[in-house]
């Protein structure tokens, strides 16, 4: 459960910054992209 905390985390912090502005949507999908790569996380699934 640890791994993905840290990875919620990090996509948290990411997410806020993207949404105050202060990166582009462009730097913040491959910053999600690397990130998620680092845990081994293609894609999120949701119901």
């Amino acid at each position: 459960m640890t791994k993905e905390l840290e990875l919620a985390k990090k996509l948290a912090v990411l997410g806020w910054i993207y949404h105050n502005q202060l990166i582009t949507e462009d730097e913040y999908s491959r910053a999600k992209y690397k990130i998620m790569a680092s845990y081994n996380v293609v894609s999120f699934m949701t119901a």
